[in-house]
């Protein structure tokens, strides 16, 4: 588990077993649908943010919690009108699993495709502090201790409904699935319709709806995201504009220059831990 790209799981450092941040701005970290192989707590506190799980969508100001296991698909968006503040917690199956009997009760609350919880307050200042205390724990033993009593509380808060949600057409999933693999490929949305067996227009209205960007502006992000993975590898840039679908090393910079505002070398010296 040890060796994480860091800019796949957006943490800048090497990690083993646990490990706490949080990350604060006028935008998320994570620019795609995305999966990890570790347990993953995201404490939301403040922003107008969209969640995006396998089957449901919510958006809103409230202060929530996003749960998701090893390999659940999400993501999560904010609009830059407040300021975006989230501390999460990962840790892998192997750090807890094996060390207490009840483990297969408690990683319930994760859900099966990911949970959303909405929290009050004096909720969010709890778990803020069970967190931060984690992060500060220096014995190993401990922190599952503080893990194991996280999750206990958050077993306590069952939603049988989840209010604000929305429910996602199975073409919305199918569309992100195909433009991950297909990334590199040069993809449009009206070819892209007729492979999901729905009308244009309705896969642009409901990909904005539930994502917040157009299928060009995923797209593109898709593309910076393992097009960045491959410049920190050391390849050229035309190799890499060739490998992500861009037309040629012009338009993988101008890619970079329109979403993140600078070169691709400045946009990688930025990212260094």
């Amino acid at each position: 588990m040890s060796n994480r790209d860091p800019f796949d799981y957006g943490f800048g450092t090497v990690w083993q077993h646990v490990y706490v941040n949080e990350r604060q701005g006028y935008h998320t970290s994570v620019a795609d649908y995305h999966r990890h192989d570790f347990y993953e707590i995201n404490l939301i506190l403040s922003g107008n943010v969209k969640i995006l799980l396998r089957d449901c969508a919510k958006e809103g100001r409230e202060n929530r919690m996003v749960l998701t296991r090893p390999g659940t698909p999400h993501y999560i968006s904010c609009k830059p009108d407040t300021l975006y503040h989230r501390l999460y917690l990962v840790f892998t199956d192997e750090f807890v699993a094996n060390y207490l009997p009840e483990w297969s009760q408690l990683c319930t609350v994760f859900g099966e495709k990911g949970s959303i919880l909405t929290l009050s307050a004096e909720q969010t200042e709890r778990f803020r502090a069970l967190i931060r205390s984690i992060q500060h724990e220096s014995s190993l033993f401990r922190q599952r201790l503080l893990i194991y009593e996280l999750l206990s509380h958050i077993s306590e808060l069952t939603e049988e409904s989840n209010p604000g949600a929305s429910k996602i057409p199975p073409y919305i999933i199918e569309a992100l699935a195909y433009l991950d693999e297909h990334y590199a490929e040069k993809i449009v949305a009206a070819e892209l319709a007729r492979r999901l067996h729905i009308g244009r227009t309705t896969l642009m209205t409901e990909f904005k709806r539930h994502l917040g960007s157009t299928v060009t502006e995923y797209l593109t992000h898709c593309r910076l995201r393992h097009a960045i993975r491959l410049l920190q590898e050391g390849r050229t840039r035309e190799d890499v504009a060739e490998k992500c679908g861009f037309a040629d090393n012009s338009g993988l910079v101008r890619a970079f220059k329109r979403c993140y505002g600078s070169t691709p070398r400045a946009y990688l010296n930025r990212k260094e831990p």
